[in-house]
């Protein structure tokens, strides 16, 4: 578990969506997210009907600017996520009368929802305190993504080791422009937490000359480390990682607020 956890971490943690920096207040914590299956056979004809929603809903006003993404690695390739960020809970209800006012979901209904096999819908938040992610979108296309899936009763253990890599990473010389991440915890369905990290390119994944094991080691014991990795570790049944490309042709590109 430990070593398989280090070189978790050292993807995930290794390289450089919407963040800030450190010194900048921090945005709304909750993000709306939408994970959609197209019908076998039907994936062109769901992506044109996509976009051309996502330009009916920023036509008439959209208040957000919702983002499309697709994997390319990972286990479950057929997948594509709609997102929009970052708002807090009193703007979800107005969201949703939002949605009815304007037309979006009858507009989904009547055009897109045909070639939809199944969807997922979640509310992430968060954790803009233990992230360190560039105050604008950057020029970045892919995003790995690594999920943990939380064990029941898992205990403060996890979310404590969580705080602490952040912080030393943050406060001790590991954050800047090439080390980027935000955190998130999953809201509906299982529980998960996800660490997410933007590349410009796939060169941008490859492993750095430090990994982040090696960091926290120069910064503590080897001992001292291998302890808050294991207690990172212990809360959590299994992880998976998964590498997203943005799709401008799906998202909303205008540069109306």
């Amino acid at each position: 578990m430990r070593f398989s956890l280090y070189c978790i971490l050292t993807l995930a943690l290794m390289t450089p969506m919407c963040a800030l920096a450190d010194n900048h207040e921090a945005p709304d914590a909750l993000a709306d997210v939408w994970i959609m299956v197209p019908k076998k056979g039907m994936e062109a004809e769901f992506e044109q009907a996509a976009a051309e929603h996502i330009a009916f809903r920023a036509s008439k006003g959209d208040s957000r600017k919702w983002q499309a993404y697709t994997p390319v690695i990972g286990d479950r390739m057929n997948m594509v996520g709609f997102r929009a960020c970052c708002f807090d809970w009193e703007d979800q209800d107005a969201y949703v009368a939002e949605e009815a006012e304007k037309g979006f979901s009858a507009h989904w209904n009547a055009n897109v929802h045909q070639y939809v096999d199944h969807y997922h819908h979640y509310l992430e938040e968060y954790d803009w305190n233990s992230s360190h992610w560039p105050e604008d979108s950057g020029p970045f296309t892919y995003f790995g993504v690594t999920t943990w899936n939380w064990k029941e009763n898992p205990g403060p253990a996890s979310s404590e080791a969580r705080k602490k890599f952040s912080k030393i990473a943050k406060e001790q010389g590991w954050a800047g422009d090439e080390h980027q991440w935000l955190w998130s915890s999953r809201i509906g369905g299982q529980s998960k937490l996800l660490l997410v990290i933007p590349h410009e390119n796939f060169a941008d994944m490859a492993p750095p000359e430090t990994t982040f094991y090696e960091f926290m080691t120069s910064k503590m014991s080897a001992e001292e480390a291998d302890a808050i990795f294991d207690a990172f570790g212990s809360g959590f049944a299994s992880s998976e990682f998964t590498v997203w490309k943005h799709r401008p042709e799906m998202s909303d590109m205008s540069d109306n607020d």
